[in-house]
């Protein structure tokens, strides 16, 4: 007898929480969607799992991870190596994307609502509450003891960062917040 199963099709509500009735839902929208360099896969958030769309070959992977709770951001750096999932309850969790392993797990004491890796693979920028902070992004190459370093944090924003946005050569960052200033 075989018992080394695995999870192959997951069912729930895919890039968000419109089912869910639990306080840890959140409001507003759901997690974002992400798709590979080359555009050939969707990388989707259902509930507290991720899962991989191929688009090609019409296929469906899920990751062999759970969050904690519901996911509310996805972040894939630009060599498609790194994933970065944060959820409801600000849990990080940086996973090796080809293999599925998590390398490093991290809390933020503020609401993130969105990451996103430099175009370059760098940086990654994370809003916090009403800051930006811009982390050094690890190298998956390499064994590391803090993988992820906090490398500076803007200031300035006189409400919560929504959304953000690098430049094409990764040196310029715009963030922009609720009250519609950037």
């Amino acid at each position: 007898m075989k018992f080394n199963y695995k999870l192959h099709r997951l069912c729930g509500a895919y890039y968000g929480h419109p089912t869910s009735t639990s306080s840890l839902a959140g409001k507003g929208s759901g997690a974002n969607l992400c798709y590979t360099s080359s555009g050939d896969s969707l990388i989707s958030a259902v509930c507290n799992r991720v899962q991989v769309l191929d688009l090609k070959s019409h296929t469906v992977r899920t990751l062999p991870i759970e969050a904690r709770s519901n996911i509310r951001c996805l972040a894939l750096s630009p060599d498609d190596a790194l994933l970065l999932i944060v959820d409801v309850q600000n849990y990080a969790m940086l996973v090796n994307f080809h293999r599925g392993v998590v390398l490093h797990r991290l809390r933020f004491k503020r609401k993130v609502r969105q990451v996103l890796f430099s175009p370059n693979g760098s940086y990654i920028a994370v809003t916090y509450g009403k800051h930006v902070q811009i982390w050094n992004a690890p190298n998956h190459m390499r064994r590391e003891f803090c993988p992820l370093i906090l490398h500076r944090t803007y200031t300035g924003q006189a409400d919560d960062v929504t959304c953000l946005s690098w430049s094409s050569d990764s040196t310029v960052l715009m963030g922009g917040s609720r009250d519609s200033t950037l």
